[in-house]
């Protein structure tokens, strides 16, 4: 019965430790979700008012937990504030970033079609995202997160992708 005990006991501390850094690495990739946002540009048409919120929706799974509402709460981006929610593919071409999550990866190519010229701003976790088409891939290299921008499929939506942005990552197409 000991022997239990100690496996249940190394098996919990292992798991907790496994969520701990799962916990961190989307607190990081939120933060770049964040961050990335205010490195872009959309047209006036994209916002249907002048205090319409910018809203980043996640489609799929959420891996972020409440780490992405918990980084924009209080945040503002061109004075606009922040607003985080879960949408279908019906609602994605009607926010300002959209977070597809590794769940979509099998629909990727739909999704991406779908979205069209709209002016999204494409960001995901999924393989080969900005070879796909998407704009902004995320990748968890030597424990640090890298990206990719694809700076063409963001070019084609009608968003305008800060050079220091562009600095910063590796292309992508």
């Amino acid at each position: 019965m000991r022997r239990f005990s100690i496996f249940f006991l190394l098996l919990w501390s292992a798991a907790s430790l496994f969520a701990e850094e799962a916990l961190l690495e989307y607190q990081v990739k939120a933060v770049c979700v964040l961050n990335a946002a205010r490195f872009v540009s959309w047209p006036a048409a994209a916002f249907g008012s002048p205090d319409a919120p910018l809203v980043v929706g996640i489609l799929g799974d959420n891996p972020f937990g409440s780490a992405l509402q918990d980084v924009v709460k209080g945040e503002t981006i061109r004075q606009r504030r922040i607003v985080v929610r879960r949408v279908g593919l019906e609602e994605a071409s009607s926010v300002h970033v959209l977070f597809i999550s590794r769940s979509e990866r099998n629909r990727l190519e739909g999704v991406l079609r779908t979205l069209g010229e709209a002016s999204v701003l494409t960001i995901s976790e999924i393989d080969r995202f900005t070879q796909s088409g998407g704009m902004i891939g995320l990748a968890l290299a030597r424990d640090k997160i890298r990206f990719e921008v694809n700076s063409d499929a963001a070019r084609r939506a009608q968003l305008k992708i800060d050079a220091q942005l562009l600095l910063m990552a590796r292309t992508g197409k």
